[in-house]
Formats: C-alpha cells, structure tokens, sequence
C-alpha cells in the first residue's frame, strides 16, 4: 500500500521513462553499429531519475553497467578495445545521468518540505471544500433573514482548516463595525478609515489579499495573511466578509472565499427582496385594514375577503362572520342580477365603472353605497376587487344642498330659482298646451321698522309666521315662493282675473290678525301686485316686471291690491328723462366707484377689492345700485354701465394694488363684445388677468347662459377668476356649479347673520363650505359685522370675509390710505 500511495504521485515520470527505455530496446539490435543510438537511453534514464528519487536514481545507475556489458553479448559482438571503451563510457554516462535526476528530486522535495514545515494546519483537499461549500449552500437556501445568513456563512468557514477567524463587517459612516465572527482569534470590533480594508473593500468594492501584512495589519491581526471580500448587492456593497489565515494566504484560499462571497451576496440579494417584499405586503395590508372605504375580494360568487372598513360599514365585527358567504347575502335583491352581472364582466376582462348600489347590513339595514371593481390576480387565480363607499351621509348633505337650492332656509319656502324652474315646466313652447297662469308680487310695508325697532330676529320670525298663514290659504298647485328679504310672489298655474283676484283678498285676509312676536303683537300690511297671462306678458321675466310694478303702484297708492296697469306704468316722461340722463352719465363716466375692502381670513390682510358703482344724480344726490341699476337692466344699458365701471376700476387697480372684484349682470354677459372689452381694458392697463376677479349675479344664470359661456370659458384660460355671487339664494344650485366655471363662492349674508343665534343658519353655512371644499372652490362670506361671525367663520374654512366689520365701501382715496396703514 505504502509503495502503491508513493508511486501514486509519480505515475506520469515513470511511465514515461520506461517508454523512453522499451524504444531503446527496440532499436538496440538493428542500431548497435551505431554508437550514438546508445544515447537513446539517457532521457529514459533521468526521467526514472527525477521519478524514483536520489536512492532509486543510484541503484537504476548501478543496474545500467551490466547491462551495456550484457547487451553487446546479445548482439554477438567481437570484443576488442573500441567496444571496451564504448561500453565503459555508455555505462558511466547511465550512471551519472539517473543520478543528476534523483539528485534533482532531492533538492525539490526538500524545498517541499520546508515549505509545508511553514503551514501549521494541512491544505485541505478539494473533497473537503466542497463538503463544506455544499453545507454552506444548504444554509443560504433556507434562510432569509441577513442575521442568519452571515452566521450560516461564518459558522461553515470556521471550521476550513486554513482560517484562524472569520467574520463579516458592515459599513458604518467612515468605519466598519463587526457583525458576527468566529475563530480563534478575535477580530476588532471595529475598523476605521486608517485601515485599507476599509477604503478598498468596502468603498471600492476590491477584493483585498494580504499575503504578508504591514506594519499597520501586523499589530492589529499578527503575523497572519488575511482576505476581505466586498459583498455586493445590487451594486452596492452591503458589508465585507473578512478570512484571517493561520499563516500566508494562498491562491487557493482566495478562490474559495470568492466563491463563498458570491453565495453569500446573491443570498442577500435575495433576503432583500423577500424583505422589500415583506415590507410591501405590510404596507399593502396596512393601506387596506386603515382605508376609510370597505375593499372586498370575491371569486365570482363568493366573498374572499373585506377589510375593517367594509366590516364596520356592514356592521360585523369579524371576518369570520363574512368570509364564505355568497353574494346574495350582502347584495339587496333589487340590485343583485346587475352586479352578478358587472362581476362576470368584470372576470371576462371588461372594465367596470363607478355605480350607486345597495346592500344589506347585518341587522337587515339597506345601505347605499358607491362600487368599483376591477380584475385582479390572486394566488394564480382571477378574482374581482371591489371598492365600495358609503354615500349615505353624502346624499343626506347633497339632499340638503338641492333642498336649499331651491328653498329659503328661514321661511322653509320655495326661492326665486325654484319659481323660474316651475316656470320653465307652466310656459312651455306649445301655447296650445299652456295654462293660463298669473303671479302675484308681495311686500310688507314698513318692515324695516320692525327690524329696527324689535331686532332682526323678530323680523325673521314676522317672516316664518307669515309665510306658514299664506300657505294655509293657497291652494295645492299655487307655488308661495320667497323672492328675498320680505319680497314675496304667488305663482297661480291657471287662473284668470276673478281668480287671481280672489286667491290676492285670501291672502290680505292673513294680515287682519297680529302677529306674535315675542311678548308683542304686531299688526302687518301688505302691498300685492297681480299680472295676469298673456294680457301683461307671455314669460315669467314679462310677468314679473308687470306684477313688480303693479306692486310698487299698490305701494304709492296704499291700496293693498293692485293689478298691473300699462298706462301707470314708470315708462313715463319723467322715466324717460331718467334713462336719457343715465346713459349720458354712462357714457361720460360719471360715475363715482367705491371700494370694499376684502379679509384674507388666512393671513387677515385686505388681499382683494370689490368695486361697487355710484350714480351722483344732479338733482337726487348719490344713488346706490338698486335705485338705478334696475332702470339700467330694463333700458338695456347694464352692459354698457359694467363696462365702463370695469375700465375705470382698472385704471385705480395700480393704487389699490391687489385683487379686483367686478359685478357682472346677465345683460352685461349678453353684451356682444364684452368678452373684447374686458380683454382690452386689462391691455390698456397693463394689469395681468389673475388680479381681476368677474362677480356673476345670480340672474346671469338663467338659461341664456349658453349664449355667453364660452366667452367666460375663455377668458378664464386667460386667468381672470370668476365669481358666483349670493350663493344659496336665488338662482344658485349644484347644477351651476357643474355647468359654470366657478372659482370662488359667495355666500349670502342673510345666513351669514344667523351665526351665534340660528342654529339652523350655522348648519346651513356648514354645509355650504363643505360643498365648496367637495367642489375644490374658495368661499367669500358677505355681511360680516362683528368678530364673532369672523371667528366661526375662521375655525370652518372660510377663505375670505367681507362686510362693514372689515371695512365700508370707501373711496379710491380712502382705500388707498387704508391699504398704506396695513
């Protein structure tokens, strides 16, 4: 066995001397006359040499002298002193030759020797590197947690023979700190800057051999070899894994801790991803367990999942309770064929759309709720997510909002925008199929003295008492509507002058007894004008301006009732007189433009102004707007008096500085170059659009609209701002703030006065902001007259605030000072 392990490592030497000597013998016989074939055997001779060694290379050489004495007996040559001194010299040259080789073998296995006599530990053989690569491999593969994957790796090279310590760093700032090591010798906890490995390694991404250490190393890790080896994941090193050997690191030390450093990283690499992943489906999870709306998984028919949203909205506690169940259980049967059918659409690829539905509850509740679903894969299989929302307090807030869009809040009336759209549905184009309708126009006299003498909530509640009398005796279909302040109109569908006449006298009749306010008992007049169709017009518009005037006749005569007359008519000398004199005032600019200044609540700075227009009437003195604007709307010259008051407020913007608001009325929008005029007069002042701000009056949102709002559209791509101004009274409605391009509310001040002392008005603004917010829209409160209507308004939103407790309409120069005072 011994021999056989020796001549193990010296296979290839001994073969090949061997081969070299059978040719020799080959061509001994056939050669011999030649001498210098006998040269044939000195190769074959220092192979067996350098293969046999020093001991085996002197007994071959010892062999070969009776053989070149024998070979020549074979031959049967004739000796004589020429074949004596061949054979001498032959032998001597065999001799020397195997003995030069041993003597070779010598000097090299000695070299061997002393070499090996440096390594305290045996080089391990191939079969035991890969037992302990293949234990590592098993390691990385089960594990994910980084931890546990650097002591897998650390653990197995320990136990290499070659290796005093092993460890892997981690990079910490600068330095490098010790994550886990084993081994003999301990490693330092820490590396800094001053130590190659950490520069190379791990900043550099190198791998580092130290085969003899420096000054440096030497009194850190001894007189030892070491290897660092970056662990790259991703193209970023996420630590270094560190060998320090038991003496010299050899080449084939590197090569196997390269390979340990590769698992390793993709080890890493993949414990990464299975965390990033982790993390993933946490947030995930944790987005569905913390959405305010229910997200469910189905199979089709089945329910799989629902998050704690959809369990609350449901009224169940646990997902236990749901999981399982089929479809029907939670789906109102009215509503089930149509989402069974959306699912099945839904699974066939189609894509789905947001839908109102209704479900069942726990407790048997129908629930009406807003779904979405959409595909998705799961565990390899197509299932169907749906999202659902509970609307039910949103269409409790939008039922409100419509109810107030067409209602007053404080009489609980229909309003002036409920009475055109009942309007709408009575003066349809078909005459043949009208009714004969008439309208009656109502107003108190003297109410403004109620207000001032017993206070605003007496005034209010006067109102509501009046307005639940006058119900009491109309009949079904007559519409009793509220057109603002104590304006009120009658709407008879069908009714001719007697009739008209008669429900007017039922109405008067309310008034003869007191009404209670508080601890008094106040007595009321009425003054009613009545216009009948089609004698005093064929449109609401017509019999609203014939009853407005009838009633204003009713008034200066003090005669309670009177029926439109054409001849007492305003459209006298003296009217006539009036409107010439107002479209020379228009078209001289005589006009004085006052400012009201408007509060950022935000800030509480006046970022804005609202210019509001003075006629100084030559004999009458300064009139407000309602004393000549409506003259202005039925002359037909609004759009010029808007016009002109948007030019010269231009003009002053360069003093106020900031934003200015303008009133534009319907006539002015159906003006045929309004849209020119504007854009001209911000040219001619050099004033950028967003600093200009369109008020639009709640008329100018009769259905005319579409005759003017692309112009709007346009000029708000330019960047003029507009406005919807008395909001939630009159006209205004959700339909308009769909329809027209709004970016800012104002919200009247007759619920803005409610604030302290009407719950209801408070619940009413509420609401209104909450819409705004819904919209994405600013809101502006007008009437604010004391703090604590801006603090209520403060703490719910409100954007800007306007009203005498922020500042009167001033003028240029008044405005100008207060602007330099803030």
């Amino acid at each position: 066995m011994a021999l056989t392990s020796w001549l193990a490592g010296r296979r290839l030497e001994v073969v090949g001397g061997l081969l070299v000597l059978g040719g020799y013998g080959l061509l001994f016989s056939g050669l011999y006359s030649s001498w210098g074939a006998h040269l044939l055997t000195l190769p074959g001779l220092a192979l067996l040499g350098w293969s046999l060694g020093l001991g085996g290379a002197a007994l071959l050489g010892l062999l070969n002298v009776p053989l070149q004495v024998v070979l020549p007996n074979l031959d049967q040559a004739a000796w004589d002193a020429g074949l004596y001194r061949a054979v001498y010299l032959l032998a001597g040259a065999g001799l020397l030759t195997s003995l030069a080789g041993g003597l070779a073998r010598h000097y090299y296995d000695r070299r061997l020797m002393d070499e090996g006599a440096t390594d305290p530990e045996p080089r391990p053989d191939r079969n035991t590197e890969l037992t302990l690569f293949s234990r590592m491999h098993d390691g990385l593969a089960q594990d994910l947690e980084p931890l546990a994957l650097v002591q897998a790796v650390v653990n197995t090279l320990h136990e290499y023979p070659r290796f005093a310590s092993v460890g892997v760093y981690q990079s910490e700032g600068p330095a490098l700190r010790l994550v886990y090591a084993q081994g003999r010798q301990t490693l330092p906890t820490y590396l800094d800057a001053d130590h190659e490995i950490v520069l190379r390694a791990a900043h550099k991404a190198e791998m580092v051999v130290t085969r003899s250490p420096g000054r440096s190393q030497a009194l850190l890790l001894g007189e030892r070899g070491w290897v660092a080896l970056p662990l790259v994941v991703r193209g970023r090193v996420e630590g270094v894994l560190v060998a320090l050997g038991l003496g010299e690191v050899h080449p084939r030390d590197v090569r196997f801790l390269e390979g340990v450093a590769g698992q390793l990283s993709l080890a890493l690499d993949r414990a990464q991803a299975y965390e990033a992943l982790r993390e993933q489906e946490a947030l995930y999870r944790t987005l569905l367990e913390t959405l305010p709306d229910g997200v469910a998984l189905l199979d089709g028919s089945t329910l799989l999942y629902l998050n704690p949203a959809g369990l609350r909205g449901l009224g169940y506690t646990r997902l236990e309770e749901v999981v399982g169940k089929p479809l029907a259980h939670f789906v109102h049967p009215d509503h089930l064929p149509r989402v069974a059918e959306r699912i099945q659409r839904i699974l066939a690829g189609q894509g789905d759309q947001l839908e109102e539905i209704r479900l069942i509850a726990g407790d048997g509740r129908a629930l009406e709720v807003e779904a979405l679903g959409a595909l998705v894969q799961f565990e390899g299989h197509k299932r169907v997510m749906i999202s659902i929302r509970d609307i039910a307090e949103r269409k409790r807030q939008q039922a409100r909002i419509e109810y107030l869009a067409y209602h007053d809040p404080l009489t609980d009336l229909p309003n002036r925008r409920k009475l055109w759209a009942e309007a709408e549905r009575i003066f349809v184009p078909d005459r043949r199929k009208r009714g004969t309708p008439a309208l009656i126009y109502l107003d108190l006299d003297n109410f403004k003295v109620v207000n001032d003498t017993l206070g605003h909530s007496a005034g209010d509640e006067l109102l509501r008492q009046l307005a639940r009398r006058i119900r009491e005796v109309l009949r079904q279909d007559d519409l009793l509507v509220r057109m603002g302040g104590d304006e009120f109109a009658v709407l008879l569908p069908s009714a001719d002058r007697d009739s008209a006449l008669a429900a007017a006298q039922r109405i008067r009749k309310v008034f003869e007894q007191p009404f209670a306010l508080g601890d008094q008992l106040i007595y009321a007049q009425p003054s009613m004008g009545l216009a009948l169709y089609p004698e005093h017009g064929e449109t609401l518009d017509a019999l609203a301006r014939a009853a407005d005037v009838a009633m204003y006749q009713a008034k200066q005569a003090r005669m309670g009732i009177a029926i439109y007359d054409p001849s007492q008519d305003m459209n006298s000398l003296e009217r006539l007189e009036t409107i010439q004199e107002l479209r020379r005032a228009i078209q001289e600019g005589r006009f004085l433009i006052q400012y009201q200044p408007i509060l950022d609540i935000q800030s509480r700075t006046v970022s804005k102004w609202e210019a509001l227009v003075r006629w100084e009437h030559p004999t009458r003195g300064l009139l407000h707007p309602g004393e000549f604007v409506p003259l202005a709307e039925e002359a037909g010259l609004v759009g010029e008096l808007d016009l002109a008051v948007l030019k010269q407020a231009v003009q002053h913007q360069k003093h106020l500085g900031g934003e200015l608001a303008i009133n534009f009325s319907a006539f002015t929008l159906a003006h045929p170059h309004w849209v020119r005029e504007v854009v001209r007069a911000l040219v001619e002042e050099n004033l950028q659009p967003g600093f200009l701000w369109l008020e639009i009056t709640e008329s100018a949102l009769l259905p005319e609209r579409q005759k003017w709002l692309g112009g709007l559209v346009a000029l708000r791509g330019l960047g003029i701002q507009v406005a919807l101004d008395d909001f939630g009274m009159g006209y205004s409605s959700l339909a308009h703030l769909k329809q027209v391009p709004v970016d800012l509310i104002k919200i009247d001040r007759s619920f803005v006065e409610g604030i302290g002392r009407d719950p209801i008005s408070e619940e009413i603004l509420r609401a209104v902001l909450q819409l705004a917010r819904a919209f994405g829209l600013r809101t502006l409160a007008e009437g604010v007259e004391n703090e604590g209507q801006l603090d209520w308004l403060t703490r719910h939103g409100c954007h800007y605030a306007q009203g005498y407790h922020i500042g009167p309409p001033m003028s240029l120069q008044e405005a100008t000072g207060m602007r330099r005072l803030a």
